[in-house]
């Protein structure tokens, strides 16, 4: 089925179809109208003639209004934004990646630099229509995990012997992967109470 006739009001369709009635009807008369020589009856098919061209009118008419509505409606009642999108495996790939270089990192805020900045990249490429495709022999193939998550870490800056070994590297830890602001929040929580 059409994805436009799904949408239609059953109402509608109704009235569409009411429409198409009437002016099959108007057509009927007309050409008997035109057909016959009696003024008397020409008269009288010229009155039915008018009356169903103005229900054809009328019934377009609120056809139309009621499209415009539906898509008034559309327009200022947009549907919601879609789910985010699972943590899906080329995400965790990398976290594995970035958790193995910098979790004993003199600098605390390394991992968490990689993670926003792996978040933004996968952002950004989700736009690239050939973002995980790779060009082979003239056509287009779907990357394997692998070789995504290499290009991922090497666009990210991170060394490709750890990109190639990230199935046997841990997930970081859960608190690993929380915003700045979060973490903070957490850590001033027990302070206040103490206070």
């Amino acid at each position: 089925m059409h994805a436009d006739l799904a949408l239609v009001d059953p109402a509608e369709a109704m009235l569409a179809e009411l429409a198409g009635l009437d002016l099959s009807l108007a057509r009927h008369v007309h050409a008997c109208a035109v057909s016959t020589e009696d003024p008397r009856e020409v008269a009288d098919l010229a009155k039915a003639y008018q009356r169903i061209s103005r229900c054809v009118r009328q019934s377009l008419a609120l056809h139309a209004r009621l499209k415009r509505d539906r898509e008034r409606d559309a327009r200022d009642n947009p549907p919601p934004p879609p789910p985010k999108p699972p943590r899906d495996a080329q995400r965790v790939a990398v976290q594995r990646v970035v958790w193995a270089e910098y979790e004993h990192s003199d600098h605390d805020d390394e991992a968490g630099y990689f993670f926003d900045l792996l978040e933004d990249r996968l952002t950004r490429h989700a736009r690239d229509d050939a973002f995980g495709l790779t060009l082979r022999d003239g056509a287009w193939a779907v990357q394997s995990l692998d070789e995504h998550v290499v290009d991922m870490c090497l666009d990210l800056g991170l060394p490709e012997v750890a990109a190639r070994d990230w199935r046997d590297l841990p997930n970081p830890p859960p608190e690993a992967l929380l915003p700045p602001d979060d973490e903070d929040e957490d850590d001033e929580t027990p302070h206040e109470s103490s206070a």
